[in-house]
């Protein structure tokens, strides 16, 4: 009766399926592989859509971040071409201020007059060439003749040197004066051009006219294309 009750025992122990026999640590390790599987699967199955929506907000993103890039490099490109552009302005204000306009440059005629009156020199020849028009200015030489004593021309000179207008002298030619003039004091004669120059009103428009607009495209076949 023992022995067969033993013979049970082992039949039992030895009986069961393929897993049951194996050593413990090999059980575990099944366990946890099938636990890995069913992890990934239940990952896979539950949060692959919102792993693929983040890829897609994150793709947003990082356009959104390239578009506000450009716009910022647009924004400092404006800002810059606004600062060009006041300063172009006032660089005109500026030239405008040295150059004064057609009616006004009877008052540059007027204060070369003063000058040479300040300076005690005898007006003989004062007769306006022709105008040389420019880009953005007209040129007007006048043709000057004067007597007097040689440091008083110098003076004059010097004196149309800090004028705040824009002129220029050239062709000066002194001579000795006749002896009825040394008697009075007047030792030279002097000739001279002295060239003012002033903006004309076409001047002024190119100055501060804006540039024509770039006519829009023009779509092949639409009316007034021009045909192949």
């Amino acid at each position: 009766m023992a022995a067969t009750m033993t013979t049970v025992v082992k039949g039992a122990e030895e009986g069961g399926n393929f897993f049951t026999r194996l050593a413990w640590y090999y059980q575990m390790g099944v366990l946890l592989l099938l636990s890995g599987l069913l992890i990934f699967a239940a990952d896979y199955l539950l949060y692959s859509d919102t792993r693929a929506d983040t890829a897609k907000i994150q793709d947003k993103v990082e356009q959104l971040k390239a578009k506000n890039a450009q716009g910022s490099i647009i924004r400092q490109n404006l800002a810059a071409t606004e600062q060009t552009l006041k300063e172009k302005r006032e660089e005109i204000d500026r030239l405008r201020d040295l150059l004064p306009d057609q009616v006004e440059i009877s008052r540059v005629y007027d204060n070369i007059k003063d000058f040479l009156r300040e300076q005690r020199l005898e007006l003989k020849r004062f007769v306006h060439l022709k105008a040389v028009p420019a880009e953005f200015f007209t040129a007007q030489p006048i043709q000057i003749e004067v007597t007097g004593s040689y440091d008083s021309l110098g003076q004059f000179f010097s004196r149309l040197g800090f004028y705040p207008r824009i002129v220029s002298v050239t062709d000066v030619e002194i001579k000795q004066a006749e002896d009825s003039a040394q008697e009075v004091g007047r030792s030279i004669n002097g000739t001279f051009i002295v060239t003012a120059y002033y903006i004309a009103p076409e001047n002024l428009e190119k100055l501060t006219m804006k540039k024509p607009a770039a006519p829009p495209p023009v779509t092949p076949g639409a009316p007034g294309s021009p045909a192949k």
